[in-house]
């Protein structure tokens, strides 16, 4: 479980905003041109105990990006995502840690041409069809129910390739993190991946500890994989 960060703590007993409702698909405002400039945001210096610029790095460039931060809990890596200049989508399926992150966000005085905060549904992603450009999921991928419909709503809400990146703990024992029982092999989980829709599935084992980042994606077909053998067009 994740740590709630003492910012939020801090604007909860400020009282800044600890009922603002949620954003839902059908009543969000639509997010700023990606290519539009990016206002400043800045955020109380700490550590990084959970590793998030080495996640950063591992997701490459993203500034103007739409990043879907699925299962933002304590706003962690929403912060992360923000400070490397991505707009954000934060989504959740406890309306507590969204009452959490409409806080801090409001502390922070974060416009929503920079960050939107989502309640969802358990076992719904709760993206709109196309509306990130990559999404990243931190909760292990175990819990995610019918990981097959959710694999599957979730690539339907980033654009092509349909780039996700899920950083999850390894199996075997640790200081922290979930049950062993809910930790999944990294091999199971890209199998499964492939089986879902993924075409193109990549593993960093040893950058964070205890943990792995893998990465998943569809890219679209060459040419010559479109064709048949015979070099018609395949069915």
């Amino acid at each position: 479980m994740r740590m709630i960060l003492p910012l939020f703590v801090w604007a909860c007993i400020q009282g800044i905003g600890c009922n603002a409702g949620s954003t839902t698909p059908e009543t969000r405002p639509a997010m700023a041109n990606a290519a539009a400039p990016l206002a400043p945001v800045s955020f109380d210096p700490q550590d990084d105990p959970r590793g998030g610029d080495i996640v950063m790095r591992e997701m490459g460039p993203l500034q103007g990006k739409v990043v879907a931060d699925m299962f933002a809990g304590d706003g962690y890596y929403t912060w992360k995502l923000l400070s490397a200049g991505a707009r954000v989508l934060a989504i959740d399926d406890d309306p507590a840690a969204i009452e959490r992150l409409q806080a801090w966000k409001a502390s922070q005085g974060i416009g929503d041409d920079r960050l939107l905060i989502r309640l969802t549904t358990p076992g719904v992603p709760g993206l709109l069809p196309d509306e990130a450009d990559i999404a990243l999921v931190t909760r292990e991928y175990s819990t995610l129910g019918d990981r097959r419909s959710w694999i599957t709503q979730l690539m339907a809400g980033i654009k092509s390739p349909h780039l996700f990146y899920l950083v999850n703990y390894l199996p075997g024992q640790s200081p922290d993190g979930p049950p062993l029982s809910q930790r999944m092999d990294y091999n199971q989980v890209s199998e499964e991946l492939t089986l879902f829709g993924a075409d193109d599935v990549g593993i960093s084992y040893k950058k964070l500890p205890y943990r792995y980042i893998l990465f998943a994606s569809k890219p679209p077909l060459m040419p010559e994989e479109e064709a048949g053998p015979s070099g018609d067009a395949g069915h």
